[in-house]
C-alpha cells in the first residue's frame, strides 16, 4: 500500500470522526487479534467499495475487525458469519476459551458494535459456515477469517468465493509464509494465488487482499 494511500486513509479517519462516526482508535478497545496496520488495512479496503457495499465476514469473535470494516464504509450492509462460542480448531480453542469473558459473545460482539454509524447494517449469523453456503447474496467484499485449518479456510474459499462480484476483494488473515501448516497460508499461497480470477493487490502484515478481476 503507498505511504500516500495511508496518510490519506489517516485523515479519511479523522474526519469521518468530525462527521458522526466514531474515532478509529475505538477498535482498540475491542478484544481480538488485529495488529494496527491489519485494522487499518481493514477499514482502507472497505473505503474503496461502492455506495451500499455489500461485506461478508467469516470469523468475527467479538467486533474488532467488523468495526474497522464499518469504519471504512459511508454505508452498506455486513453479514457474519460465527459460531459465538469460542469453538475453534485445537491450536487456538484455549486462547479463545481464556479471552471469551463472562458475557454471551454474540451480546458481547453486539455492544462492541453499537457506536457503528447507524446507515451500516450489520447482521450477525450464529453458526458455522457450512450452515450459509448458498444463503449469502453476492457481495463486493469478502473476509475470510474463521477456521484456520488447511480444511476449514479451503472449505470458506471454495463455497463463498463465487458470491464475489466481479471487482471485489478477498481477504484472508493470519497469512505466515513460514508456516506451511496454517489454513490461510496454504489458501493464499496453493489455490488463490494460482487461480486466474484473483490478482495479489496488498498485503497488511499478516493480512492478503485480493482483487477478483474475472468472475
Amino acid at each position: 500500500m503507498p505511504i500516500i494511500e495511508i496518510i490519506q486513509s489517516h485523515f479519511a479517519s479523522y474526519f469521518a470522526s468530525k462527521s458522526g462516526k466514531p474515532p478509529f482508535g475505538s477498535y482498540k478497545k475491542i478484544q481480538g487479534w488485529l495488529t494496527p496496520v491489519e485494522a487499518l488495512g481493514l477499514r482502507y479496503v472497505a473505503s474503496q467499495l461502492t455506495e451500499n457495499a455489500r461485506v461478508l465476514e467469516i470469523g468475527s469473535w467479538k467486533g474488532k475487525s467488523t468495526f474497522c470494516i464499518a469504519h471504512g464504509l459511508s454505508n452498506g450492509t455486513i453479514e457474519c458469519i460465527d459460531p459465538f462460542n469460542a469453538d475453534g480448531e485445537s491450536q487456538s480453542k484455549s486462547v479463545y476459551d481464556n479471552e471469551k469473558g463472562e458475557e454471551d459473545l454474540l451480546m458481547q460482539f453486539k455492544n462492541n458494535l453499537t457506536i457503528v454509524n447507524d446507515k451500516i447494517q450489520i447482521i450477525p449469523h450464529k453458526g458455522y459456515s457450512n450452515e450459509f453456503v448458498g444463503k449469502i447474496p453476492a457481495v463486493d467484499f469478502l473476509f475470510i477469517d474463521g477456521d484456520h485449518s488447511i480444511e476449514g479456510c479451503t472449505f470458506d474459499f471454495d463455497n463463498f468465493e463465487n458470491i464475489v462480484k466481479q471487482g471485489g476483494y478477498l481477504a484472508f488473515h493470519d497469512y505466515h509464509p513460514k508456516r506451511k501448516e496454517v489454513g490461510p497460508t496454504h489458501v493464499i499461497e496453493q489455490i488463490v494465488s494460482k487461480n486466474r480470477n484473483y490478482t495479489w493487490k496488498y498485503r497488511f502484515d499478516s493480512l492478503v487482499v485480493f482483487k477478483k478481476v474475472n468472475s
